[in-house]
């Protein structure tokens, strides 16, 4: 017996191989001993993880952002070379300020000049300054181009209001009509005077006939004598009436020459209007040109160029060629929403914009909040939020966006940036209640 027990342990070995026996003495590693609680302390991890991570609810939609006041885009009316530029890429600029001109058959600066005249002319002529006339003449100007023919039929108007306005004829004139009704008026006075003493001494005469009219009826004088009386009466009468005569005459007299004079003052009146408007048709015709040709600033602000701009190049009518950037812009968002999730939406959420032609991985997106949602829907079955945008076109990568007419973009809306766990538990609870 003793024998058999101790030729097992030789027998064990017999049966099991080296590679059963390396197995068996084989110490697993501490992750796999370990494994269980590891992968739980994981799970557990990635849960308290729930609780903290948001991931928000986004709806979509399209936009467009609109500027109160947007940079201007100046283009070229005519085809032609860029004769001349005033200005450099960034300069800031006043309104109405000329920045460039284009090719043309007038010369510009000759241009410049009548303009400078014309409204010279204007502010005096308004103040019925018309002597300005002879002492600002009007300049020589050979190659006023497109604006000859205006040019030389003003000053056919020019010369003739010369004539009447400015050698002193109607002035004098009118101070000698003036002299007449002064005259006049003197001899009425004169008449009136005479007439009074006329009407004193018929009076008189009166009285003196009525008392040897009465004499005569008591025959205390003779009827001839009476008679005498009666002539002086009648003489007196007549003497009266040229008197009447006289004042109506010099009446008549005045009445003309204060025709004349209204006549004199309306001729006067006529001739400035003419040349009035004439001037005014000048001064159009000038910005018409200037309007055409010249590239003026409509507002103030900082030009950027279009494109690299040289002097003496060929430009396409229609081709922009600078904008004029206000120097405070007043931006906000347009964005179209469709039905879906629209009651989620609330004034003040978070909105994110990211624009088409500047990709947001490289230049981010605007923020913006929500400003007024539309209680109707459009044509398309879509309703418009007003975007506010609190930091303007800049992103959140502080990237400075310029603004565009019809730049499309997308908008992100957050309704609610929830936690990830509640998310998780809703779709649990969601899955148990099926």
């Amino acid at each position: 017996m003793n024998e058999k027990i101790q030729s097992l342990p030789q027998y064990r070995n017999e049966l099991v191989s080296d590679e059963i026996q390396e197995v068996i003495s084989y110490r697993p590693h501490w992750i796999i001993r370990k494994g269980n609680i590891l992968f739980l302390l994981i799970i557990l991890f990635l849960l308290s993880l729930t609780w903290f991570i948001r991931y928000p609810d986004i709806i979509n939609g399209s936009a467009r952002l609109v500027a109160l006041d947007p940079p201007k885009l100046i283009t070229s009316k005519v085809e032609g070379k860029l004769m001349k530029l005033f200005i450099t890429n960034d300069q800031l600029v006043q309104k109405e300020q000329h920045l460039g001109f284009m090719e043309s058959t007038a010369d510009y600066y000759e241009v410049i000049r009548l303009q400078h005249w014309v409204d010279t002319i204007i502010g005096s002529t308004e103040n019925n300054n018309y002597e300005i006339l002879t002492g600002y003449p009007l300049p020589e100007l050979p190659d006023l181009g497109e604006l000859q023919a205006n040019y030389q039929s003003f000053q056919n108007e020019l010369a003739e209001t010369k004539q009447t306005l400015t050698n002193g004829y109607y002035e004098k004139k009118k101070i000698s009509l003036e002299k007449d009704l002064n005259y006049l008026s003197d001899l009425k006075n004169n008449a009136l005077q005479q007439q009074q003493l006329l009407q004193g001494d018929k009076q008189l005469q009166d009285t003196e006939y009525k008392a040897y009219e009465t004499l005569a009826k008591d025959k205390v004088i003779a009827p001839l004598e009476l008679n005498q009386y009666k002539s002086k009466l009648i003489a007196k009468q007549q003497s009266l009436k040229q008197m009447d005569e006289q004042i109506t005459n010099d009446d008549i007299s005045s009445h003309n020459k204060s025709k004349e004079l209204l006549d004199l003052k309306k001729q006067v009146s006529d001739e400035q209007q003419k040349f009035h408007s004439a001037l005014l048709e000048l001064r159009s015709d000038i910005e018409k040109w200037i309007q055409q040709y010249v590239l003026t600033a409509p507002e103030d602000g900082k030009i950027l160029f279009v494109s690299s701009l040289q002097e003496n190049e060929m430009i396409s009518a229609g081709q922009g060629l600078f904008y004029v950037q206000p120097e405070q812009s007043q931006f906000y968002a347009e964005v179209m929403a469709g039905q879906k999730g629209l009651g989620k939406i609330k004034v003040g959420q978070e909105v994110m914009i990211k624009m088409e032609s500047y990709p947001s991985e490289e230049f981010g997106y605007i923020n913006g909040n929500v400003n007024y949602i539309s209680n109707l829907p459009n044509r398309s079955d879509s309703f418009m939020i007003k975007v506010k945008l609190p930091n303007g076109l800049e992103t959140n990568y502080n990237r400075k966006i310029f603004f565009r007419n019809d730049l499309s973009a997308s908008a992100e809306i957050v309704t609610d940036n929830r936690k990830l766990f509640d998310r998780l538990a809703g779709q649990l609870k969601r899955i148990l209640e099926r």
